[in-house]
This record gives C-alpha cells, structure tokens and sequence, in this order.
C-alpha cells in the first residue's frame, strides 16, 4: 500500500464512521461537543490544527515527490481538512457559535445531518482510495 492508500482509507473510515460512533453508540455526543468546542477556545485547538496543517503539508510533499499515480486526488480532497483548521484559528467564536445553535435546535439534529454528511463524504473517500491505488 502507497502513503496515499493508507491515509484515503484511515481518513475515509474515519469519516465514514463518525455517524455511527457520535449517534448510534449510545453516549451523550451533545454534551460532549458543547464541552469540546467550548465559549473559549480549548487549548487542544492550537496543537490539533498545527498536526494538521503538518499533516496536510506533508502529504502535498509526497504528492509532489511521490510520483504516485492519481495522488493529486486524495491531497486535494484531504486538503479540505485545512479549511475547518483556519476556521478554528481565524474565527473560533463564529464556528462555536454555529455548533451551540446547531445543538440548541431541535434537540442537535441538525449535527446529526452534517455528520451524515460526512460519512457519506469518507465513503467516497474510502471508494477512491481502493480504486484508484
């Protein structure tokens, strides 16, 4: 398996399956949130988003060092994890205060839709990454 199998798979399974271990094993995922995205940011932000933004360069360095063929797929789409790293660093306050409304309405739901979402979206991940590689 190639670098970009393995992180297509781990990070596809990963989001494929957060619908089943946020809502279908049973625990309190609402409260979990609120305490995780906090009103001031947590400490544990900073040093998740700088992995990830090292993570992110580093598979950008084997996409352009690898050679590997359709490598261009899996670095562009896990590069969107980027996108909610800035957010968390730019404007921690705005996503916040979008995960707290999501959770007040209609008993966090709405969380729910967007995590169904993503498992959808690590599903076509998890596809790619066993077709392509």
């Amino acid at each position: 398996m190639n670098y970009f199998q393995v992180l297509g798979l781990v990070f596809g399974l990963a989001a494929l399956l957060k619908p089943v271990y946020m809502h279908v094993i049973p625990w309190d995922e609402n409260r979990f949130l609120a305490k995780a995205y906090d009103a001031k940011r947590p400490s544990w932000v900073l040093a998740v988003v700088v992995l990830g933004f090292a993570l992110v360069a580093f598979t950008w360095y084997m996409h352009l060092t690898a050679g590997v063929r359709y490598s261009i797929v899996i670095t562009l789409l896990f590069s969107l994890t980027a996108i909610k790293g800035l957010v968390l660093l730019l404007d921690y306050e705005r996503f916040q205060k979008w995960v707290a409304g999501m959770l007040q309405r209609n008993r966090g739901r709405e969380i729910v839709k967007v995590d169904i979402g993503v498992g959808v979206f690590g599903a076509a991940i998890v596809v790619l990454s066993w077709v392509l590689y």
